[in-house]
C-alpha cells in the first residue's frame, strides 16, 4: 500500500527562473513537479501525468492560460484537479475570467512571495488530498 504517495503538480509557467525556483523548493517538499512553457505543451502535460494540482500562469506562449483551464475543465478525468492562477494580470476582470473557468485561486505574483505561494500550493495539496491524481471526485 501507498499511504505515503507523493503529491503531483504541473507547473506551466514560461518564465524558466521563476519555474526553476519553484520546481526547487516544491522538491524540499516532498512534491514531484513537471513543468512545461506554453499551453499546449503544459495541457497535453496535465492529461498524461494527472497532477494532484496545477500551478498556471496565465500569459503563456502558445495558448494563454485561460484556454488551458477551459480544457481541463472539459475532460471528466482532469475537471476536478484544482488550478491555482499565478499572474502579472492585476485586472478584475482577469481574476473573474480565471475564477470563472475553474481556478480555486488567483495569485498576482507581485503580491506574493515564493513562500506565500509555496504555502498556498501545500494548503490545497492537503485540503485536495489528491484527488485530481487518483480521479475520486468525492468530498469528505
Amino acid at each position: 500500500m501507498d499511504t505515503e504517495k507523493r503529491k503531483k503538480i504541473v507547473i506551466i509557467e514560461d518564465d524558466e527562473h521563476i519555474s526553476k525556483v519553484y520546481e526547487i523548493k516544491l522538491a524540499k517538499e516532498n512534491v514531484d513537479v513537471k513543468v512545461f512553457r506554453d499551453g499546449p505543451s503544459g495541457f497535453a502535460g496535465i492529461a498524461i501525468e494527472i497532477p494532484d494540482l496545477i500551478l498556471l500562469d496565465l500569459m503563456i506562449p502558445g495558448r494563454d492560460g485561460f484556454w488551458v483551464i477551459e480544457e481541463v475543465k472539459k475532460k471528466p478525468e482532469l475537471a476536478n484537479i484544482p488550478i491555482i492562477a499565478l499572474s502579472n494580470l492585476g485586472q478584475q476582470t482577469d481574476r473573474d475570467r480565471a475564477m470563472g473557468l475553474g481556478a480555486v485561486d488567483y495569485l498576482i505574483k507581485v503580491d506574493y512571495s515564493i513562500g506565500e505561494v509555496i504555502s498556498k500550493v501545500k494548503q490545497y495539496l492537503e485540503k485536495n488530498g489528491g484527488k485530481g491524481s487518483n480521479g475520486n471526485t468525492e468530498r469528505q
